[in-house]
């Protein structure tokens, strides 16, 4: 305590006496004489050379440095096509210093020339989004969209595949910032097969503005696939292998001749793994009682292929025209054992076992015409995207029947070979155009139409009887869906504080027809959804943001699609087409901190009010049975925070750690007099990185779940810890990563129901989840780029970064302007 206090007192002290500057100046193009934006400018103590200050330029090349000691520095200022400048002997020693304006000359050597030593972060962090790097995260390596994900702050993939953020599902999922068919009538199979080796970094949006569709109540994940631009040719050949069994192989190829860029990533991924369910049933007023347990076997086998060119007949017009193909074969058996006691004697018993197979095939074709202005700022983006999916489905259910003392009395087969698939096109226009000083306004439309279908044949057969229709199971649906949206945005900044407001209205119309009940279902509706957003600027470290949205969820698929499962007959449950959308309405207010030596705080609390709430709700029967169905219920509150803390520990090592808590109201009165659930969840995440000596670089990756109310119940608490272990091969050419995941076994979902008056049910789930994996990446490239192969690990300058972004943020719909933003655009003192 008393070494605390005098520490305390010595840091007090520190701050209290020393003096402090504020610097200013301007770095412009030798040449040309225009300021040069987002040039680096760093301060170096001469008396303390580990006293380094530094800072990004603005739009115009202006720069601010604050609370800079006084001293005499070595000023270094850098951008990515020109010669460094140093200069000496700076003296600061007043409270605001002016310098002169310093003058970069042009570098007459080509950028795929430039050295530039360094990393990207693994996670990144800003007002309105957090990325993470794929590469950085060697702990999935081998692995799945959904192993990625599950490392990412804020978001959890289940063990089912379900994609949710902070705590949430009804998250809009996207490729590239567009929707893609893969994800379209299956996103949880396409997130548990689509190798992590194809992703470059996932995007995270928790509150997006007008520009964006309104679908999507929590948020926007958003995949980004691997398009390599370094001029002449390059690529990457991927092998891995895993026990229990896995293999993946993959290849990157790009050539970036003049005017084109053409890339190709292929992918193959093959496995094997279980899963397990163990359900107990409880009855309140009888001694009745069941439950069940089901092994299930799977066997993934799947391909995915992305191919495109980027053609640039001038500076001012680009044009995109990509395709990626995704083709899987899910194979698999599955057997359930179902007993029935009355008291701890067994009533009867059942044994269901199921072969099945899975063939989806999706295709994804996508055109973009990009026109810039004499102002750069000033943009026309024009987007056309076809997407089709097709899947084969089939499954053969036998059960046997036995009775109190296990003697066989008779068995039935049921097979149900379901055929469908869906196609969606969307064309959308893009316009921004800058606006007094630092403002700016977009304007845009968007049309996208989606069809579904599905039919299936389903039979019966019992012991030595003929084969016939089992109309129960009988399933044949059209679904058709259009939104028809425009928005406009208009963003200023006002010295340190910017403002955004936008308005997007939608038209959203779906029809569909269950021929085999002869019912049709239609619902349509005109919406306005506004949004504001609010950037302050306290200080040049740090910032505060308040934002509104009005969101929508639109029922999926699987969700309105009226076809029965029977897999466990003590548990069926069916889609519903009747399913109306969600509304939300979405505050935020979040607080953005860089402190010392490139430590970021990112802290949020939000409030979520949803009207027409989709869960599932179980019905008790009289014969011990239960039906669930989703259903809309009445409301749903969500309040919670959002801490993400990224810490450099050490030069060689840093932390990430991300903790949600929230509180969930859910009012199901509509559906159920007594169905009101309120309660607590939350999870935690750390993600640590360290390099050590001679290549080698190790990353620990750690997630806790704590106790979940849902309707009905809740979920009981869980975690993991994933290790791997880097070494760098042949200057950086190559690495071999050694990775362990879920080492202690412990990830597995046990869910409590608690349906007073009629019984208490608890659902155990497991699955194969632990894993020992080895996987090489081999990179390769044309003799320019071979003559450095540290080039290899050259990171995107935040120049190249914000033009990346921009292009990709095209079609995610973004607002302009880099992490220190605020709405308006304004760049003042960037960090």
């Amino acid at each position: 305590m008393k070494f605390n206090f005098i520490l305390a007192l010595i840091l007090f002290s520190t701050t209290t006496f020393a003096q402090l500057s504020k610097v200013s100046g301007n770095l412009m193009n030798a040449d040309s004489k225009q300021g040069l934006e987002y040039a680096t400018i760093t301060f170096r103590n001469t008396n303390d050379t580990s006293s380094v200050k530094g800072t990004k330029t603005n739009i115009n090349g202006a720069f601010t440095i604050s609370n800079l000691p006084y001293g005499t520095y070595i000023v270094a200022a850098s951008s990515i096509g020109y010669t460094t400048v140093r200069l000496k002997n700076i003296v600061i020693n007043r409270e605001e210093v002016k310098l002169d304006n310093i003058a970069l000359k042009p570098n007459s050597k080509s950028l795929k020339d430039v050295l530039v030593k360094g990393e990207k972060e693994s996670v990144e962090l800003s007002i309105d989004k957090k990325t993470f790097n794929v590469d950085k995260n060697i702990t999935a390596a081998g692995g799945t969209a959904a192993d990625i994900l599950r490392n990412v702050p804020s978001v959890n993939v289940d063990m089912d595949g379900n994609l949710s953020v902070r705590g949430k599902e009804n998250v809009t999922l996207l490729v590239d910032g567009k929707p893609s068919s893969m994800f379209g009538n299956d996103p949880q199979t396409a997130l548990t097969t689509l190798p992590a080796s194809s992703i470059e970094s996932i995007e995270v949006i928790t509150n997006p503005s007008s520009k964006y569709e309104a679908q999507g109540m929590n948020g926007i994940v958003n995949i980004i696939l691997k398009k390599d631009r370094k001029p002449g040719y390059n690529g990457m050949l991927s092998l891995g292998a895993a026990s229990p069994f896995r293999i993946n192989a993959g290849l990157n190829l790009n050539a970036n001749i003049k005017k084109w860029n053409l890339f190709a990533n292929a992918n193959f991924r093959k496995s094997q793994t279980w899963e397990e369910t163990t359900s107990l049933r409880d009855n309140y007023d009888t001694t009745f009682r069941n439950q069940s347990f089901t092994h299930n076997d799977r066997k993934p086998r799947n391909g995915f292929i992305n191919i495109g060119a980027d053609f640039s007949p001038n500076k001012n017009n680009k044009f995109t025209l990509s395709q990626n193909i995704y083709n899987g074969n899910m194979k698999g058996d599955s057997r359930t054992d179902l007993i029935n006691y009355v008291d701890t004697s067994v009533v009867n018993r059942q044994v269901r076992t199921n072969l099945y197979t899975g063939k989806p095939l999706s295709l994804t074709t996508n055109f973009q015409y990009k026109h810039t202005f004499k102002d750069p700022k000033e943009e026309l983006n024009v987007e056309a995207n076809y997407s089709k999916t097709r899947y084969i489905r089939s499954s053969s259910i036998q059960t046997d029947l036995y009775d109190s003392n296990s003697i066989y009395q008779n068995s039935y087969t049921q097979r149900n070979p379901i055929r469908g698939g869906n196609w969606n096109g969307t064309f959308q226009v893009d316009y921004t155009k800058p606006l007094f000083k630092k403002g700016r306004i977009d304007i845009g439309e968007k049309t996208y139409y989606i069809q579904f279908k599905s039919e299936n044949q389903p039979t019966i057969q019992y012991a030595n009887q003929s084969e016939y229709p089992e109309t129960i199971l009988k399933n044949h649906f059209v679904f058709t869906q259009q939104v028809h949206g425009i928005y406009t945005n208009l963003a200023n900044q006002f010295g340190k504080t910017g403002v955004q407001v936008g308005l997007r209205a939608e038209y959203f119309t779906y029809s569909g027809i269950v021929y085999q009940l002869n019912s049709k279902v239609n619902n349509s509706y005109f919406n306005l959804f506004p949004t504001f957003f609010v950037n302050h600027k306290l200080t040049s470290t740090s910032e505060v943001n308040f934002n509104y949205s009005k969101r929508v969820n639109r029922p999926n698929f699987f969700q309105l699609v009226p076809y029965i499962d029977v897999t466990n007959p003590q548990d069926t449950s069916q889609g519903n087409p009747n399913l109306k959308p969600e509304f939300i309405h979405a505050f935020e207010l979040t607080y953005n901190y860089q402190y010392g030596n490139g430590n970021n705080l990112l802290a949020s609390v939000y409030y979520q009010h949803t009207n027409n709430l989709i869960q599932r709700y179980r019905r008790f029967n009289e014969n011990g049975t239960t039906y669930s169905q989703n259903r809309n219920l009445a409301t749903g509150v969500t309040a919670g925070i959002d801490v993400t803390n990224k810490i450099n520990l050490i030069k060689w090592a840093d932390a990430t750690i991300n903790v949600n808590i929230f509180k969930n109201h859910v009012d199901g009165s509509n559906v159920d007099a007594n169905l009101q659930q309120n309660g607590f969840g939350g999870f935690g995440k750390l993600i640590t990185n360290a390099k050590l000596k001679y290549g080698f670089s190790t990353q620990i990756t750690a997630n806790y779940f704590a106790t979940t109310a849902v309707a009905q119940g809740y979920v009981q608490p869980y975690g993991n810890l994933d290790i791997a272990l880097k070494k760098s091969l042949f200057k950086n050419l190559a690495t071999l990563t050694l990775n362990v995941n879920d080492l202690f076994n412990t990830v597995q979902t046990k869910t409590i129901y608690q349906l007073y008056p009629y019984y208490d049910q608890s659902v155990l789930r497991k699955n194969q989840t632990r894993s020992i994996g080895l996987n090489l990446q081999v990179r390769f490239a044309s003799k320019s780029q071979r003559a450095n192969p540290e080039q290899f690990k050259r990171p995107p300058s935040k120049k190249e970064k914000e033009k990346e972004a921009k292009s990709r943020d095209e079609n995610l719909k973004k607002d302009e302007g880099d992490d220190s933003n605020g709405p308006g655009g304004g760049r003042e003192n960037n960090k």
